[in-house]
């Protein structure tokens, strides 16, 4: 099985490498605890979607992998200097990539967007008359 490998390093220094995929059976299980597609589900980014795909993301690689471990492992990337963007795009979405979810193509357009929307909101806080 092939796996998306991140790696990064704590607050405290130590240098750690995740593996992830996302296999079929974990896919329906999110499906029918959301009651969505899975496409749909990963597109409204929230803290708990973004917890729960790394929970599911992880247990391929680390069978066991409990809720509690995916908000920890959440908080470890958050204090590595990772903001929940960084999170989504480069390793969640990334993840899904590798496990056949969306190509590569797709999440490089996803990013580049990204990417134009964020310098239009600088452009415009620049151009906005301040009081």
């Amino acid at each position: 099985m092939k796996f998306f490998e991140y790696n990064y390093e704590t607050f405290d220094g130590e240098k750690k490498e995740l593996k992830l995929r996302l296999t079929s059976s974990d896919m329906k299980i999110i499906e029918k605890f959301t009651g969505v597609s899975l496409l749909d589900y990963v597109t409204n980014v929230s803290i708990t979607m973004l917890t729960t795909m790394l929970r599911y993301l992880c247990r391929a690689n680390t069978p066991n992998f409990s809720e509690k471990d995916a908000d920890k492992l959440y908080d470890e990337l958050v204090d590595s200097g990772l903001a929940m963007e960084n999170i989504y795009l480069d390793i969640i979405m990334e993840a899904l990539v590798v496990s056949g979810m969306m190509k590569k193509e797709d999440l490089d357009e996803m990013k580049s967007k990204t990417e134009e929307q964020k310098r239009e909101r600088v452009d415009n806080l620049e151009k906005t008359p301040s009081k």
